[in-house]
């Protein structure tokens, strides 16, 4: 774009060679007439002033107030710039220098073309405004109105400003170009659009020579499934990165999820996010959403082959990772961890060091925590833990319904925690109640224990492979055994709504 911005400041410098209070020279024609005031000049007409020469079929020359006017195939060459037109009024009163019709410049191979181009000695300024277009071997750019600034070396185009090139097209209303740090300036609605990538923005600037970008006020850039927002935004084109300062909002719409931030940075290769200070992630689960915060999370995409070998497709998949201090909520499901990861590949969402769920009135925790999707990733199935499984859930003042084993799969329907299997080293102490009141305390050993829920309340247990328990009066039950070994309960830690998650909170045993 440097370079076709740079015609029309030939343009201008070409047309003001004449526009000099300076005499300008008759150096041929064929036929003159008149006198020392106004002469009329008849082919081959030619004028040179200092290294500008200019030829025309005819022309009126008005030698008292160094006026002319050239008429037919007008032609003006410096150097190696040319420029061609149908007519050439020049002034010195007036302090202007005008073309008119057919208007086409061609410097190298860069060319203008317009129907006006007009040069202001009083305001050293060239402007055209009856539309322009500029092109060369790799740009297009046209505008309604072009100016340049001599005093301050800015190009400005206005109304319907197009830039098209083989990387992209921009449109804008308002486009101002310093001439003396390649840098143009978006005033206005402006769209840069790619093969990769669209990117919009009200107010901003563009180096040509970097091919970097800072844009504000109401920036975005959208590309493939993902749409990133943000008040402030750096982005390099060459490298396909971005940073976003304040009110960021990345969406990806495969995935449904929609990251929130004041900081954010984008890297278009790597398919990759990366956002922290003020973190939220809400994923949508058809009419319910999962609200999510950390000190910073990751966003990756990932291709790989398709492992169905019948197919030639590739495949890509999404892994997201939270750092520090992760808490989620959802209507029927939250939780807490340090750490957290989902992978659309296998569906799942992995809670890492000291993890916590809750699911209606149960509390759930373990050394490892699996939480996997259902279909299209858009439900939960299941809930595994891989070791240490403890549910427990309150049943009355200071009393817990408990189960403990190594492993745990929770099964979840219409998202509603209906099942749960404990695998080895099974325990339970369970409250019996009679409407409201409990009325006995079932405390059990099995290797395998099955409890079923209804409402989100152990309905029945089933004790598998020889189970051995004792069943006690509530008021016969020993205080000391009311608690399974490992037990902990850490509802004051729980996230009560979306905007809970942000809460600061510390695991207390």
């Amino acid at each position: 774009m440097k370079r076709i911005l740079f015609l029309l400041v030939f343009a201008c410098s070409v047309v003001s060679g004449f526009a000099q209070k300076t005499k300008v020279e008759i150096k041929r024609t064929d036929v003159m007439k008149g006198d020392r005031e106004v002469r009329r000049l008849y082919g081959n007409v030619m004028f040179q002033h200092n290294d500008v020469c200019m030829y025309c079929d005819s022309a009126l020359s008005y030698s008292a107030d160094n006026r002319f006017e050239a008429y037919g195939n007008v032609r003006i060459v410096n150097k190696d710039v040319t420029v061609y037109g149908d007519t050439l009024y020049y002034s010195s009163s007036s302090n202007m220098a005008s073309m008119r019709g057919n208007i086409r410049m061609v410097h190298g191979k860069m060319n203008l073309t317009t129907h006006f181009l007009d040069y202001d000695l009083s305001q050293n300024m060239g402007y055209y405004q009856n539309g322009g277009k500029i092109v060369d071997e790799t740009n297009i750019l046209s505008s309604e109105v072009g100016r340049y600034y001599v005093n301050e070396r800015m190009l400005f185009f206005k109304n319907n400003v197009v830039l098209t090139n083989a990387n992209y097209v921009m449109n804008t209303d308002t486009l101002k170009y310093k001439t003396g740090n390649n840098v143009a300036y978006f005033v206005g609605s402006t769209t840069i659009t790619s093969q990769n990538n669209k990117i919009f923005t009200k107010n901003g600037w563009y180096n040509t020579k970097s091919d970097q970008a800072q844009l504000y006020q109401n920036s975005y850039l959208t590309s493939g499934s993902r749409f990133v927002y943000g008040d402030d935004m750096f982005y390099d084109r060459k490298k396909d990165e971005g940073t976003i300062r304040k009110n960021a909002v990345i969406v990806d719409t495969v995935e449904k999820m929609t990251l929130y931030s004041q900081y954010g940075f984008y890297q278009g290769k790597k398919k990759s996010v990366f956002v922290t200070d003020s973190v939220m992630a809400i994923k949508a689960f058809g009419s319910d959403s999962l609200f999510l915060h950390a000190d910073s999370i990751y966003f990756n995409q990932y291709t790989i082959a398709n492992p169905d070998t019948t197919s030639n497709d590739s495949l890509t998949y999404q892994v997201v990772k939270a750092y520090h201090k992760t808490r989620f909520y959802k209507d029927d499901l939250q939780g807490v961890c340090d750490s957290l990861v989902y992978n659309s590949l296998d569906s799942m969402i992995y809670l890492c060091v000291d993890p916590i769920v809750w699911s209606e009135e149960n509390q759930m925790t373990g050394y490892d925590i699996r939480i996997k999707l259902g279909e299209n990733n858009r439900s939960i199935e299941k809930i595994m833990i891989q070791s240490d499984a403890f549910v427990a859930a309150l049943c009355g003042k200071d009393k817990y319904n408990q189960m403990k084993g190594k492993s745990l799969i929770g099964y979840v329907k219409n998202n509603e925690l209906y099942r749960v299997d404990l695998f080895q080293n099974g325990e339970t102490l369970y409250y019996l109640k009679d409407g409201d009141d409990i009325v006995g305390v079932n405390r059990a050993i099995c290797s395998d224990i099955s409890a079923y829920l209804k409402n989100g309340k152990i309905d029945q247990i089933v004790f598998k492979n020889k189970p051995e328990g004792t069943f006690s009066p509530v008021k016969q039950f020993p205080k000391k055994l009311e608690k399974i070994d490992d037990f902990s309960w850490y509802d004051d830690i729980r996230p009560v709504d979306s905007a809970d998650v942000f809460r600061t909170v510390s695991k207390k045993k």
